[in-house]
């Protein structure tokens, strides 16, 4: 490695305690972007962002407002006009901590057992971005920065980053680069670094099923007037087959299938039925039994009821029941395209003796990223010189729709990937990062930014 790059390493490890203290100090706000209470602490997690970004010397920083919460932008332009620009994105708010009584400890006081830190966002999203700042810190402090780097964080990810696109469009200039770096994703074991060169896209509805005009005693009415529960559910379970295929109308049509070589990549990955079991905590798995898990994770659609509404504990009938429906889309589907399937589905299946409608309905695409990018090699040549390994490649079955849109509006394709685990509990109780692979990312996002000016003056 250069000597420069030599120079940034020994100041990040240098600085690895004063760098997670300051992760701890921002796990501590309880960004809660679904909680209108939360609304000020979000606000404050931007605020805290920014003073970060100041800090490491980060220029024209700024908390932009938005319609619901702020998004934080800086930028070290120091490698001058003619260097290449990479976007550092991330989201500071998080999932709320439902199942508070599961948590072994307060989920917003950081703690730390063995390697692990345990805390709501250590993995999604706050640890990865601590990561990429204390790296551009790093870097800066060496010498000459090798690229020009900018910072976009956003408090709305976790409730579908609802203004980002808005805000692209009317800032392109600003948001300008050459690639966005994503460490929003994970790697698939410790000894794993992977970068992901997928995700799934989304469909997401609401799904209502009315039938009286008021709730029914159920001793009045029951074997009278059908219940909308019951309903709901036969439509929700008709939606897949004994087989685990979804049964919408044109469904598959669109879906594009995986090659051989992609199939026989996908069976030698450290990810196998055991390991899904083990961290779902499932009694048996389920869906395409034709398809690897891994497979049926990342390269094929998915149909979920994620809520359903409906009833009380008195002894009545309902006026109505209704659910959220999620589809994780693969390459090729269009969101326009499953939300007809959807309407015929119901046209055909849904019983005279109730009315329905779909609200709320939005989505966007899936994506696929050139493996043979210059990002994606600077990327796997960082993590080999970390992890002494080549990375995996892997297809994320989640959906980030910040993705799409940084596609869309700037035309630039996300390298996605990132240093938590399979087994940190994102979204769940008891969140955790392992603090020795977070201090590896870090020293790969030094080694990237690097190797990018390197591949880029190549290419």
């Amino acid at each position: 490695m250069t000597e420069p790059g030599a120079s940034a390493l020994e100041r990040a490890h240098s600085r690895r305690d004063a760098s997670l203290s300051q992760l701890r100090e921002f796990l501590r706000i309880p960004s809660i972007s679904c909680e209108r209470s939360r609304s000020g602490d979000v606000a404050a997690a931007a605020e805290w962002l920014a003073e970060r970004l100041r800090a490491l010397g980060a220029e024209r920083v700024t908390v932009y407002p938005t319609g619901c919460h702020p998004i934080v932008y800086g930028e070290v332009l120091t490698a001058g006009r003619g260097s290449p620009t990479v976007l550092i994105y991330g989201h500071y708010d998080v999932q709320p901590v439902s199942a508070l009584d599961d948590w072994e400890t307060d989920p917003f006081d950081p703690t730390i057992t063995g390697n692990e830190l345990r805390a709501r966002g250590a993995s999604d999203n706050k640890g990865p971005m601590i990561a990429c700042i204390a790296a551009v810190e790093a870097v800066l402090h060496a010498g000459p920065m090798p690229v020009n780097v900018k910072f976009l964080f956003e408090g709305e990810e976790e409730i579908g980053s609802v203004h980002f696109r808005e805000f692209l469009e009317d800032h392109r200039d600003l948001c300008g680069c050459d690639l966005v770096l994503n460490p929003d994703v994970g790697m698939l074991g410790e000894q794993s670094p992977t970068i992901f060169y997928g995700l799934r896209g989304m469909y997401r509805c609401r799904l209502r099923v009315t039938g009286p005009s008021r709730d029914l005693h159920s001793g009045g009415y029951g074997g009278i007037v059908e219940n909308p529960i019951h309903v709901l559910s036969a439509l929700v379970a008709g939606m897949h087959d004994g087989g685990g295929r979804i049964t919408l109308p044109g469904f598959y049509d669109a879906v594009r299938e995986m090659s051989e070589e992609e199939r026989s990549e996908m069976a030698t990955l450290p990810r196998n039925e055991a390991d899904y079991l083990a961290q779902s905590g499932a009694p048996q798995l389920w869906g395409e039994e034709e398809y690897l898990p891994a497979e049926r994770e990342g390269a094929r659609p998915a149909l979920d009821v994620i809520e359903m509404r409906a009833g009380s504990e008195k002894a009545a009938i309902p006026a109505g029941a209704s659910a959220i429906i999620t589809v994780r889309l693969v390459p090729d589907q269009l969101p326009e395209s499953v939300h007809a399937g959807l309407e015929a589905y119901l046209e055909e299946h849904a019983p005279p003796t109730v009315r329905w409608e779909i609200t709320e309905w939005s989505g966007f695409p899936a994506l696929l990223t050139d493996r043979a990018s210059p990002g994606v090699r600077a990327m796997a040549d960082a993590m080999k010189a970390v992890w002494e390994t080549d990375p995996l490649f892997y297809r994320s079955g989640g959906s980030i729709a910040a993705v799409g849109y940084l596609k869309e509006i700037l035309g630039v394709d996300s390298l996605l990937t990132g240093f938590s685990l399979p087994d940190d509990r994102v979204h769940g109780p008891n969140e955790k990062l392992h603090v020795p692979s977070w201090e590896r990312g870090t020293d790969a996002v030094i080694h990237f930014l690097y190797s990018l000016a390197n591949e880029l003056r190549t290419d």
